[in-house]
C-alpha cells in the first residue's frame, strides 16, 4: 500500500550503467506518469568526494525523499524518480550498515513501486569501465553490490517487479506491457518516443532502441568466476 497521502509513488532502480535511464524515460513518456531521471541525488544522498562516506546518511535520505515528495505535489501526475543502486550504496554503505540498509526499506522502498532492472554484468562492467573511466575492480564492486542489494530486497516485503533489460531489446511489447500491469497503468505506444527523450543524456537519445546491445562483452578484463554466482542469480549464463 502507498504511503498516506504520497505523491511519490515509483522509484526505478538498477546498476548504474544497465539500462535505468532508458526505462525511466519509456515510463516518462506515459500520459499518467512522471519519472525524474536522478533528480536530486547528487545534492542529497551522494558525497562530493566518492572515496568519501556519508556523515548523515538518515538525514540526507530523508532530504532526498523530501525533495521528490515536493516535486511529486507539483506534478500533478503519478510520480517516480530513477536511480543505481550505486547511489542507493552511499546510503547504506555498499551492504556494511545494515541498520541503514533497513531504513532505506522502511523509509524510500517500502509502500512504493519499485520498478528493478537488471543486465548482464558482462556488459554492465564493461560499460561502465569504458563510458566513466572505473578500473575493473570499482566497476566490479559496483556490479555485484546491485546484485547483493537485490537479492536483500527480494527478501523483504517489497511491492517490487524486476525484469531484464536484454527482455526489454528481444521483446519491447510484451516487456513494457508486463511493467504497465504492475504499475496499474495502460500501455501505449507512445511510450517508445522515451528513448528518444530530452531526459536522457544527449548522447544517448536514439529513436527506438539499440538491439547491437544485446551481444555479450567479450571483455578479457572481466573475470567469470568472479561474476558467476550473481549470473546465475539473476538467470543470466555462459
Amino acid at each position: 500500500m502507498l504511503f498516506t497521502n504520497s505523491k511519490f509513488e515509483i522509484i526505478v532502480l538498477g546498476a548504474g550503467r544497465g539500462g535505468t535511464s532508458l526505462i525511466g524515460a519509456l515510463l516518462d513518456a506515459h500520459s499518467a506518469l512522471e519519472i525524474a531521471l536522478e533528480e536530486h541525488v547528487n545534492e542529497t544522498i551522494v558525497p562530493a568526494d566518492y572515496s568519501k562516506k556519508l556523515a548523515q546518511p538518515e538525514k540526507a535520505l530523508k532530504a532526498f525523499i523530501k525533495a521528490c515528495e515536493a516535486d511529486g505535489k507539483a506534478s500533478g501526475l503519478r510520480y517516480g524518480n530513477k536511480l543505481t543502486t550505486e547511489q542507493l550504496g552511499f546510503v547504506e554503505d555498499f551492504g556494511r550498515n545494515e541498520e541503514m540498509r533497513q531504513v532505506l526499506v522502511q523509509k524510500l522502498l517500502k509502500g512504493r513501486k519499485i520498478v528493478f532492472i537488471t543486465r548482464d554484468g558482462r556488459n554492465c562492467i564493461h560499460s561502465k569501465m569504458e563510458r566513466t573511466g572505473a578500473d575493473y575492480q570499482t566497476a566490479l564492486f559496483y556490479w555485484k553490490h546491485s546484485v547483493d542489494l537485490l537479492r536483500y530486497l527480494e527478501k523483504q516485503d517489497l511491492d517490487l517487479y524486476r525484469f531484464k533489460y536484454e527482455d526489454l531489446l528481444q521483446e519491447p511489447e510484451a516487456t513494457l506491457r508486463g511493467l504497465c500491469q504492475f504499475l496499474n497503468i495502460d500501455y501505449q505506444d507512445q511510450m517508445w518516443q522515451g528513448s528518444n527523450s530530452n531526459r536522457i543524456s544527449e548522447q544517448y537519445r536514439q529513436p527506438g532502441l539499440d538491439t547491437s546491445k544485446l551481444r555479450v562483452s567479450d571483455d578479457s578484463r572481466i573475470k567469470w568466476q568472479d561474476i558467476e554466482a550473481e549470473l546465475r542469480y539473476l538467470g543470466y549464463e555462459m
